[in-house]
């Protein structure tokens, strides 16, 4: 063989390696390994763990069968090489591994140890104090359980001989029995429970013995037998065994009221015994903590006769409508029980009670105003017949409300010098005061411009003026109890000065004026017309002269134009005359007096005024009538 043949030959050996390796191997060189992972590794009780088996990537798109291996015991097989523990349990805690085949070829993967934990332990109880345990001692039970992880809730429930005790929701794993008694003592023991329906574990029991700090008291009286009114008598509270060696008070008690303050005396010494000291009596022992009760007694007084009553009212005998009022009869002594009644006004019974004290108490509740009037209360017992107290008058003081002001004319504007009255009044109210205001400013009673009458609900303005003109309004205050004061406010009116109607007077009296002044005027000019009508022929000669001398005036020429009665309604202040007196001239000029003047400020009833104005005279033309010419025509009114 020639050297170029087996050079060929080499070459295509060469080739078919690159192309093996290129079909099987090539990833076995980058990444040959099959990788086995688990999350997670290390896993608790109960919870899921997902392992993976990783082929090499040139394997993705061949056909593939991975199977798992559990402490070299098959188990499963997929083919994507995914394996699920849905819940992990001690059984689970292996080691694990798994197995890749395609075609002919097997892969290995590596071994992955898997632990399953507990997710929390036992619960152990602890009692704090270790030590024995008195009465009235705070005694601390605590459950520890250790958890696998933080976020692992528990829930603790604690038994005390085999029955759940109450706890509070986050008291956690903490029970306190804040002051131990005998009837605590028992076996105790504590259950941890994981939330939302997990496990539980429950503690070893644990035995606790409350002991007795000091024995029950007793209570006995000195002298023994029958207790008689006005006779001393000794109580004394003993106590035979102190254990704990604690510091003891004593409380006497009767009928369940403290006789004095808790102190460390054993026996208590009564004032002389009344009637009303009869009842059933105790002591209290208290020491660490620990309260005891004593046996009881029960002491009974000689009965006495029952004394006159004395009825007050609370809290005072004046009480605003609303407030929580009630009657209180009392004795000074008297044997129990005693019957007690209470009156309003002379019979009308309203309440009785038998009791065992010495006052009785009638609620009346919230005050009304119909609760107004004189009670009175009575009593009486075995030995004494009903006796009677004086009566007390009770005052229901009812607060203001609602003022209104109502003024006493018709609209707001007001005419000069009338009289306004204004009347504030409220809806209720127990003698309520008025204040009266214009413009905010309180008004002062007894000016010489109003005055407010005797009960102050009534403002009387006498002559409304300028200065009344403003916006009125009314305060009511009255006053209850401790100086309460109840105040109320009107609304506001506002009142004006009505403006003089000068045009509608001066018209009203220009109507009788004009009507005189035509009278006179007619009658004027009737007469006047007699005398042109005799004088023609003078005048005519004498207006035809070429010389053209002018004629003298014989007589002054003037008309009235108006006149007025002096009636009661004519204003005062008005200009009422006006008198012009014109003398002719052949010049048509004239020469006149006038006269102005007011009018008399106290004029008679019956005077008339007459108003005169000037008239022009002016000389005819030739085709005039001279005799009939109107010389009224062209009147000038000043």
């Amino acid at each position: 063989m020639s050297c170029k043949t087996t050079s060929g030959m080499l070459q295509v050996s060469v080739l078919l390696i690159f192309l093996n390796l290129a079909v099987y191997g090539i990833t076995q060189v980058s990444n040959e390994t099959l990788t086995l992972e688990a999350k997670p590794q290390h896993a608790l009780r109960g919870e899921k763990i997902a392992i993976n088996c990783r082929a090499p990537f040139w394997t993705l798109r061949r056909h593939k069968l991975f199977k798992l291996y559990r402490n070299n015991w098959f188990i499963k097989q997929t083919k994507d090489g995914s394996f699920t523990i849905k819940s992990a349990k001690h059984s689970d805690e292996a080691s694990y591994w798994c197995k890749l085949t395609i075609g002919s070829r097997q892969w290995v993967s590596n071994h992955l140890s898997i632990r399953v934990s507990e997710r929390f332990a036992k619960p152990v109880l602890r009692v704090e104090p270790a030590a024995e345990v008195f009465e009235g001692l705070r005694v601390t039970l605590t459950c520890i359980a250790r958890r696998a992880r933080r976020s692992i809730r528990l829930h603790y429930t604690f038994y005390r001989d085999g029955s759940a005790l109450e706890t509070a929701p986050d008291a956690g794993g903490v029970y306190t029995i804040n002051a131990a008694a005998a009837n605590v003592s028992g076996n105790y023991a504590c259950e941890a429970i994981e939330m939302n329906s997990g496990p539980r574990k429950r503690s070893d029991n644990v035995h606790l013995y409350v002991k007795q700090a000091f024995a029950v008291p007793k209570l006995t009286v000195y002298p023994e037998g029958q207790l008689v009114d006005g006779q001393w008598f000794k109580l004394m509270c003993t106590v035979e065994e102190n254990l704990s060696g604690a510091f003891l008070w004593y409380g006497f008690y009767r009928n369940g009221i403290p006789l004095q303050s808790p102190s460390d005396h054993s026996d208590y010494i009564s004032e002389p015994a009344r009637p009303a000291d009869s009842g059933t009596y105790h002591c209290e022992v208290t020491g660490s903590k620990v309260r005891k009760h004593s046996n009881q007694l029960h002491l009974s007084i000689r009965r006495i006769p029952v004394s006159k009553p004395e009825l007050i009212i609370q809290p005072e005998k004046e009480l605003i409508e609303g407030d929580v009022g009630s009657l209180i009869c009392l004795v000074s002594h008297g044997s129990l029980p005693i019957y007690y009644q209470f009156y309003k006004r002379s019979g009308v019974e309203m309440f009785w009670e038998l009791s065992n004290t010495t006052k009785c108490v009638y609620n009346i509740g919230a005050i009304s105003r119909r609760d107004k009037g004189i009670y009175h209360c009575s009593v009486r017992n075995e030995v004494t017949g009903p006796l009677q107290s004086d009566g007390i008058e009770l005052t229901v003081i009812v607060p203001v409300t609602d003022a209104v002001l109502i003024p006493r004319t018709n609209g707001t504007e007001i005419q000069p010098g009338e009289c306004l009255v204004l009347r504030c009044l409220v809806r209720e109210g127990t003698e309520p005061q008025f204040i009266w205001y214009r413009d905010n400013v309180p008004l002062r009673n007894g000016s010489a411009s109003s005055h407010v009458t005797a009960d102050g609900g009534e403002l009387v303005i006498h002559s409304f003026r300028r200065d009344s003109v403003g916006r009125y309004h009314c305060a009511a205050i009255n006053t209850g109890t401790d100086g309460t004061i109840f105040n109320v406010t009107s609304d506001y009116i506002e009142f004006t000065l009505r403006a003089r109607s000068y045009s509608t007077e001066i018209m009203a009296s220009l109507v009788p004026v004009l009507l005189f002044a035509g009278l006179i005027a007619l009658a004027w000019f009737i007469h006047r017309r007699g005398h042109t009508a005799n004088s023609s022929t003078v005048s005519q000669a004498k207006r035809s002269q070429a010389s053209g001398e002018a004629a003298a005036a014989s007589n002054l020429e003037y008309a009235v134009i108006g006149a007025a009665h002096n009636a009661e309604n004519t204003t005062a202040d008005l200009d009422y005359s006006v008198v012009t007196f014109k003398k002719r001239t052949d010049a048509g000029s004239s020469v006149g007096v006038s006269s102005n003047r007011k009018k008399d400020p106290n004029p008679d009833p019956d005077d008339y005024y007459i108003t005169y104005a000037t008239l022009k005279y002016s000389e005819p033309s030739e085709g005039e009538d001279r005799a009939d010419g109107n010389i009224y025509e062209n009147i000038l009114l000043n």
